[in-house]
């Protein structure tokens, strides 16, 4: 299947000069498509597990509070999501050895495993995506586009980003 046949077909129409806003959009539901062509299915095809397991890769153990701040995800989305990376095997929780009123998420080894072909696949797109910019220019367009994440991030969450 063509990348283009997963876009809804507003998508596939293209805007005689669309706005960055626009562009990282569509560039984002592309990278989501291509992501789902790798066959990953059930709770890590969706985009909540994977910013999950993104963050428990750089910090695992962390509470659930902790990966709302991290994700940008809204608490039950998170509530929700962890339960079905639970019921898949992803991961666990357990009780904070040092606070036991406090529950952590860890990643199993069937996590680890799984996170390992996901970013084989990322560093794939990402190598793909970033074909013909030097460091300089992939630099520049980091630094506009986290600032496009700030400008847009609500005031609760700019202090934890």
């Amino acid at each position: 299947m063509k990348t283009e046949e997963l876009l809804p077909p507003v998508m596939r129409r293209r805007c005689p000069k669309p706005t960055p806003p626009m562009l990282v959009n569509e560039i984002a539901r592309l990278f989501g498509a291509r992501m789902r062509m790798h066959d990953l299915e059930g709770v890590m095809s969706q985009d909540s597990a994977r910013l999950i397991m993104r963050a428990l890769i750089h910090g695992d153990g962390c509470s659930q509070l902790e990966l709302v701040r991290q994700t940008h995800l809204k608490a039950p989305t998170v509530s929700v999501t962890l339960r079905r990376m639970e019921e898949e095997g992803l991961v666990e929780r357990r009780q904070n050895e040092n606070d036991l009123r406090a529950v952590c998420v860890y990643l199993t080894e069937k996590g680890k495993a799984h996170n390992r072909e996901i970013k084989a696949h990322l560093v794939e797109i990402d190598n793909e995506l970033m074909r013909g910019f030097d460091e300089k220019e992939i630099e520049m367009l980091r630094q506009m586009l986290e600032r496009m994440r700030d400008n847009i991030l609500p005031d609760d969450l700019k202090n934890n980003s």
